[in-house]
């Protein structure tokens, strides 16, 4: 009779926790699934990145010079800058796309400011 017994508490227990283990994955929350990052991400921020590099250090070179030139420059500087940030938006998630972004809307403000003084 022991026997019997035992089997049948081992049968149970044998149906019962792997049921009871399916029943917990299935009502588990899903895990977020990772962000999907948009094709060529990687290299229209690195382009993007290395063009307001460029546009940054001609200006600079100009330095407090007036005229078309530095007119010109600035303007290039600022349409790079806003293009920087249209493929920041687009490609970069989370936190450190906020701090890029407001870096980035700064940065057009002081362009901006710029070409208002120079150019004005």
């Amino acid at each position: 009779m022991l026997k019997r017994f035992i089997f049948a508490f081992l049968a149970f227990i044998g149906l019962i926790v792997p049921a009871a283990f399916a029943l917990a994955l299935l009502m588990a929350p899903p895990t977020p699934a990772a962000p999907l990052e948009q094709p060529g991400c990687g290299r229209n921020l690195a382009d993007a990145n290395a063009g307001v590099a460029a546009l940054q250090a001609r200006v600079k070179s100009l330095g407090a010079a007036r005229g078309p030139e530095i007119c010109n420059a600035t303007r290039l500087y600022f349409l790079e800058v806003v293009k920087a940030r249209a493929v920041t938006a687009l490609c970069k998630t989370g936190p450190e796309r906020e701090r890029e972004l407001g870096r980035l809307d700064a940065d057009v403000e002081h362009i901006n400011e710029a070409i208002a003084a120079r150019c004005g």
